[in-house]
């Protein structure tokens, strides 16, 4: 997630709050090995813009190096996670 990624993916989750049929927006992060801090920045406003809409915003299976820069920037404690080793939820039903 990199200042050259971040716009398209920005728009496509941003697109899926915007739906009323979507109440909670689970981000995979298990093929994400880095992000930068426009990564960092587009979490944080899809995180303000699913609280605004009622929604629940989850991260999901967050490897090293993300977990470490969420973690150092003191950003973790403000995003749902999910069990980091569940394979992915595939029914928000039992969110």
């Amino acid at each position: 997630m990199t200042i050259d990624t971040c716009p398209d993916l920005r728009t496509m989750l941003l697109e899926r709050l915007r739906n009323p049929s979507c109440r909670i927006l689970i981000v995979d992060f298990y093929e994400v090995a880095y992000i930068d801090t426009s990564g960092l920045a587009m979490l944080v406003e899809l995180l303000k813009a699913a609280r605004t809409r009622g929604k629940t915003f989850c991260l999901s299976r967050l490897r090293e190096r993300p977990r470490y820069l969420l973690e150092t920037t003191r950003l973790l404690h403000l995003f749902r996670e999910l069990d980091r080793n569940a394979p992915l939820i595939k029914d928000s039903r039992s969110l």
